[in-house]
């Protein structure tokens, strides 16, 4: 028996968001413009030299010569799509989802299937209304060479996938400024974490100081005595500091 052909290749997938809604308000008029939508989508397609090898459902799945050309399908697709869609009513407006990977594919006949394609899949799924996804290997080759920022949206995980795949999402379309609340917060620094637990903890040192200094000023104003509890608080305020410095122990998270 042969082995199946299999081949490295870019994927781009997209689908229609909220399908089964637009599908429910009006069947015929939502046909129309998801055969409209697909036309764009093909003709962005073989411009960049790609070809469309499946529309089941609602979306399409196309592939090509390389992740470049598969990424600027993508984004000349949504600015296309956008234009075309302007016009539509608010609240029946056809608006699609694209993602984008590069990865290994089974050829069979005219289909293509595997991992390769169900990342796509997954990609598209995670992409804002009129966005785009790529997968790290897409990113790896275009980066630098589109004039779009990224926003890291960091490792996802995917249904039946064994590791997790790094996600970037394109700055692009009329939800682009929501992209970068869709990155994960950056990773809190340790050493900035340390210093602030110091100034909380001297700024609380000092209110006490302050509230000790009124009470010497009004029972005893000629015999000061707060310097001493002062110096105690100062040093149980720098302990933690000092204990982390010397021994490169950390800090509980009551900054014990």
């Amino acid at each position: 028996m042969s082995q199946p052909e299999r081949r490295l290749t870019a994927i781009l997938c997209a689908d229609v968001v909220g399908y089964s809604r637009l599908v429910g308000r009006d069947e015929t008029g939502t046909l129309a413009r998801l055969d409209q939508a697909r036309d764009i989508l093909r003709t962005v397609t073989e411009g960049q030299g790609g070809r469309v090898f499946n529309l089941a459902g609602d979306g399409l799945l196309a592939e090509f010569p390389s992740a470049l050309a598969a990424v600027q399908a993508a984004v000349s697709a949504q600015d296309r799509l956008g234009v075309w869609a302007s016009d539509q009513a608010e609240d029946g407006r056809m608006r699609l989802r694209i993602g984008v990977n590069l990865g290994d594919v089974v050829v069979n006949g005219g289909d293509l299937l595997g991992d390769g394609v169900n990342v796509a899949a997954r990609l598209q799924a995670l992409a804002q209304p009129g966005g785009i996804c790529l997968s790290g290997a897409v990113y790896d080759q275009v980066r630098g060479r589109i004039e779009i920022g990224f926003a890291d949206l960091g490792p996802q995980a995917m249904k039946n996938m064994a590791d997790p795949v790094r996600v970037y999402a394109l700055r692009v379309g009329p939800d682009a400024d929501r992209v970068e609340a869709m990155a994960p917060a950056p990773a809190p620094q340790p050493g900035r974490d340390v210093f602030e637990q110091l100034r909380r903890r001297l700024l609380g040192a000092l209110m006490v100081v302050a509230v000790l200094l009124v009470i010497n000023l009004m029972t005893n104003p000629r015999e000061l005595w707060v310097q001493w509890p002062a110096l105690g608080l100062g040093i149980a305020a720098l302990l933690p500091l000092v204990r982390r410095l010397l021994w490169g122990r950390p800090l509980n998270a009551d900054g014990k």
